[in-house]
């Protein structure tokens, strides 16, 4: 009877309780679309370089930016993907390096640095992506 309770009154404050939950997606057509791009139809814009940092402790990320993500996709189905734990500083730094370029329609990678502080438990990742920035040419 005492053990009733006490889990009483513990099961209600479990199922009262409430918890918030950021969610934003991308919306996703049922239709395959391909455009071909030539250099010819590009202009470049100029270089660019993005920074971020991630903290990952017993390897799960913990702080860095985690709503804004920019990465190079190959395909239509990538775009829709879900990075994994391990790319959310990459994806942070595609991000900063597309909005430092207002004018540009994509950025294709370059080069990326990586540079890890490891630590006990965990590490600091500080990443660095130099880009270069096209727009598509006005007709």
């Amino acid at each position: 009877m005492i053990k009733l309770k006490l889990f009483l009154p513990l099961a209600i404050i479990i199922l009262l309780s409430s918890c918030t939950v950021y969610k934003s997606s991308l919306p996703q057509a049922g239709v395959q679309a391909q455009v071909n791009i030539e250099m010819s139809d590009l202009e470049y814009v100029k270089d660019a370089t993005g920074t971020a940092t991630q903290s990952y402790i017993i390897g799960l990320p913990i702080g860095g930016t985690k709503y804004k993500r920019g990465f190079v996709s190959n395909s239509a189905g990538e775009l829709l993907r879900v990075p994994s734990v391990g790319e959310r500083g990459v994806n942070s730094a595609m991000y900063d390096a597309l909005i430092s370029v207002p004018n540009a329609d994509f950025v294709l990678p370059v080069s990326m640095e990586v540079i890890s502080n490891r630590m006990f438990l965990g590490r600091e990742d500080s990443i660095t992506v130099k880009v270069k920035a096209f727009r598509l040419k006005q007709q």
